[in-house]
């Protein structure tokens, strides 16, 4: 599955005129690109800096039909801003057609990274993995209501037609199970097939 490109006819300029996963993805691609400076949910009209490093990496997921909607690269444990040990595990989040559940885990297994999935045909998981800790206390967690969340951003950020198109989507967390690591996710993005 691939996104349209950007300037292609009856492609939608807008989140609210999205109504498939294609459409998404193809919004999706014009902000990490810089085309378009809204994406449903963030506040920011940019990716976050520490996202900058995977960049690339989303914009092949996206070309592989993941619609990236969380991530962040892995940091290794040091002293944060308050003297307590914080690290980070790398991660990306979100959404994909089912059918693509398969190939894409069956993609990033030889690279060492986990998968974790949820929604249509999808067994239910109750699964949370930690991938951010503060002084061993978990922070972040990547667990099984991100799913129905991020449907409610998308509802409100672009519409119930958005919203519908992602209801028919697995979601995805795609992780690092190694504490700190950088290099392994982003190789791992940019192998997923197209």
């Amino acid at each position: 599955m691939s996104a349209p490109k950007e300037g292609v006819p009856g492609a939608p300029t807008d989140w609210g005129a999205a109504g498939t996963l294609e459409d998404l993805l193809g919004l999706t691609r014009r902000f990490l690109t810089g085309a378009l400076d809204r994406f449903p949910g963030w506040g920011a009209g940019d990716l976050d800096d520490e996202t900058d490093d995977l960049r690339e990496g989303l914009l092949r997921a996206v070309g592989a039909g993941v619609l990236p909607v969380a991530s962040q690269p892995g940091e290794p444990f040091a002293p944060g801003h308050d003297g307590l040990d914080w690290g980070r595990r790398a991660f990306v989040g979100g959404f994909l057609a089912p059918e693509r559940a398969a190939a894409i885990a069956a993609a990033v297994a030889p690279l060492g990274l986990e998968v974790l999935l949820q929604g249509p045909g999808q067994p239910p998981s109750t699964r949370s993995v930690p991938v951010g800790l503060r002084d061993g206390l978990p922070f972040l967690v990547l667990g099984p209501d991100a799913r129905e969340q991020e449907l409610e951003i998308f509802a409100e950020g672009a519409g119930p037609r958005a919203e519908a198109a992602l209801a028919r989507c697995a979601y995805l967390w795609l992780f690092d199970p190694v504490w700190g690591r950088r290099e392994a996710l982003p190789a791992a993005l940019v192998s997923l097939p197209q």
